[in-house]
């Protein structure tokens, strides 16, 4: 996010021009507002903002005056110049002395937008020229976050992408290898669909495609089968139009995507909106509660297997659902019962990392109350001391907790058990916190893009990466690097 100051002398022209677009969707902050020249100095001086906009006729220092000290002192700060009058003179002055743009009085929507996003452009290839290796992938993060706003119509007008065609569909994919980091040269070959590439993993692709659903809906899956044809797993987006903010099209083909890797037999998914609840699924979720309450072994399994068909296919967001369901009836039933204290409460995208299929979920379930009212197996110290080495050695690596279960020749429960009480904490909260530890020190090497830190923790995914940095240090990779 490019922050921003604004300067006028008169208060209202200045919080009329801070509240004039939304400064957020074009990626500027804000972060302030002067009525002079001068204050307007200490504060470029003491937050270097990277964009001012300002007017010319002022007390103290005039806008040319600013303009001219933030030449002088070498201040990294574009400006914008804003004046009621006309002057050619003005311009001349202002373009001369490095001023980005010139507008004129009262500053009209449309005009501050076209600027604006030249200037974000203009600011992105300057970081990039600059050999900020991790610039586009901080841009990809906060327009990628749960809260952004900006639309797809901004995006690409911000990129300087002229929209051709009325329907969007943003598709991620998955590859067994890693993956080029721009491919849209496959996609250029084809001239009824307009696409941009962002690459949002090591081995994962996002495609923004643009076309007419109406016309080319047979152009579409050819792009599908035939350029996508090497991915291992295709998540595909609703249909939306330029209006739709990219933030939610990325995460509803994340959704999709999550899904095909959840379920082996379904290569390719396509986000479905307001998908119905399969039939059933509440009635088999009171029994289940009922067998529960009532220490019902054979009940208990009947009800996670009817469950499990039911479930079968469906959207993983909705699955998460359910699972989350049964989750919060372990709780309230088995709150102290020792089986089942690793389970816990998972997101739609933890569920695909922490298991392999919906069999392994309901497998876990299962044998987390097979094990409830039997004595607690003993402890074998050396046998706790290899699975740590193992871990802590390999916790870079993608392995799932299955696979350790097997190569100690554990029950998963039990492991599960086993490593609660070593760590404190259940496997995959282990598991991120080495990882995360690990990227803290690697982001201290300014020599180590965040690209490489990311692959280097084990994670393939920056998106998902970003999450969890920030989820547990409170900032984002590179606000860390920079402390």
């Amino acid at each position: 996010m490019y922050r921003v100051l604004i300067v006028d002398d008169e208060p209202w022209v200045a919080y009329g021009i801070s509240k004039l677009i939304d400064w957020e969707s074009e990626g500027f902050q804000v972060i302030g507002e002067a009525y002079d020249g001068s204050s307007a100095l200490r504060f470029i001086e003491e937050h270097r903002p990277e964009a001012v906009i300002s007017d010319i006729r002022m007390p103290g220092l005039n806008g040319i005056e600013l303009l001219n000290e933030i030449a002088k002192q070498k201040l990294e700060t574009e400006v914008i110049l804003a004046s009621g009058y006309s002057e050619f003179e003005y311009a001349q002055q202002a373009l001369r002395l490095g001023a980005f743009d010139y507008l004129l009085k009262q500053i009209e929507k449309e005009q501050l937008l076209e600027t604006i996003g030249r200037l974000r452009g203009y600011l992105e290839q300057k970081k990039l020229d600059a050999g900020d290796p991790d610039a586009q992938l901080n841009d990809l993060f906060e327009l990628l976050d749960a809260d952004g706003h900006t639309t797809i119509g901004q995006y690409m007008f911000n990129r300087g992408i002229k929209p051709e065609h009325p329907n969007v569909l943003l598709i991620n994919a998955l590859f067994p290898y890693a993956t080029a980091t721009d491919s849209s040269e496959r996609v250029a070959e084809m001239p009824e669909m307009n696409a941009h590439v962002m690459r949002t993993g090591s081995n994962k692709l996002s495609y923004i495609l643009q076309y007419d659903e109406a016309l080319h809906a047979k152009e579409l899956l050819d792009f599908i089968t035939g350029s996508l044809n090497d991915a291992s797993h295709i998540g595909i987006s609703m249909p939306a139009d330029l209006s739709y903010p990219l933030s939610k099209m990325f995460h509803a083909a994340d959704i999709a995507l999550f899904t095909s890797c959840f379920y082996p037999d379904q290569r390719i998914v396509r986000y479905k909106e307001n998908e119905a609840m399969a039939a059933g699924i509440s009635g088999t979720m009171l029994q289940l509660e009922l067998s529960m309450k009532e220490r019902k072994l054979s009940g208990m399994q009947e009800c996670l297997q009817r469950l499990m068909e039911q479930c079968r296919g469906m959207q993983l967001d909705q699955f998460a659902s359910v699972y989350n369901q049964i989750i919060s009836l372990i709780h309230k039933y088995y709150s102290q019962a020792s089986s089942q204290q690793d389970i816990e409460f998972l997101t739609y995208d933890q569920l695909a990392r922490t298991y392999s299929s919906i069999d392994a979920v309901f497998e876990r379930l299962k044998n987390g109350f097979e094990l409830e009212g039997k004595p607690d197996l003993p402890v074998i110290s050396g046998q706790v001391k290899a699975v740590m080495d193992y871990i802590d050695s390999s916790f870079t690596e993608d392995i799932m907790l299955g696979a350790i279960a097997k190569r100690f020749n554990l029950s998963l429960s039990y492991l599960s058990f086993l490593l609660k009480k070593e760590t404190g904490t259940s496997y995959s909260d282990y598991i991120t916190g080495k990882r995360i530890a690990l990227a803290k020190e690697l982001l201290k090497e300014s020599s180590i893009s965040v690209h490489e830190v990311v692959e280097r923790v084990g994670y393939k995914d920056y998106f998902h990466f970003n999450k969890l940095f920030k989820k547990h240090v409170g900032l984002t990779p590179s606000k860390f690097r920079k402390l």
